[in-house]
């Protein structure tokens, strides 16, 4: 279980250079620049703005939080003797077993249209495996 995800925002990226940090003008905006964990906003893209080009900004890192990820993973096993030195042991193993959607970090780049929206979930669906291991 993870409650929080940080997430660093960007205003863009070129090879071979750093990329740029955000500018914050949290004085045109009241309220805090978390929205909350939903898909569609998961904070405030209206809180941000890109910096002069040439310039970092004033955003310091990982001030946006991300969505929490919950899973629960769970096994069942159990061993049979067949013989005196035969064994055989059956395990089902069960991951994310209540199959809770985990969104994935929102978009981060500021110049894109998707900045501040999540467009994929972080972990896979239930998945549910069966073994079996014979020991002579």
């Amino acid at each position: 279980m993870r409650s929080l995800l940080l997430v660093a925002l960007l205003a863009g990226f070129t090879p071979g250079a750093s990329a740029q940090r955000m500018v914050s003008p949290a004085a045109r905006l009241p309220g805090s620049h978390h929205a909350g964990s939903r898909a569609r906003n998961s904070f405030n893209p209206l809180a941000f703005a890109a910096p002069a080009p040439n310039t970092f900004g004033n955003l310091g890192r990982n001030t946006v939080y991300g969505p929490g990820m919950q899973t629960l993973d769970a096994a069942v096993g159990r061993s049979f003797s067949i013989t005196e030195s035969a064994r055989v042991q059956v395990r089902l193993e069960a991951f994310n077993s209540l199959n809770k959607v985990n969104l994935g970090t929102p978009n981060r780049f500021v110049n894109t249209a998707q900045f501040g929206t999540i467009t994929e979930a972080s972990t896979p669906g239930r998945q549910v495996q069966i073994s079996a291991r014979f020991s002579f």
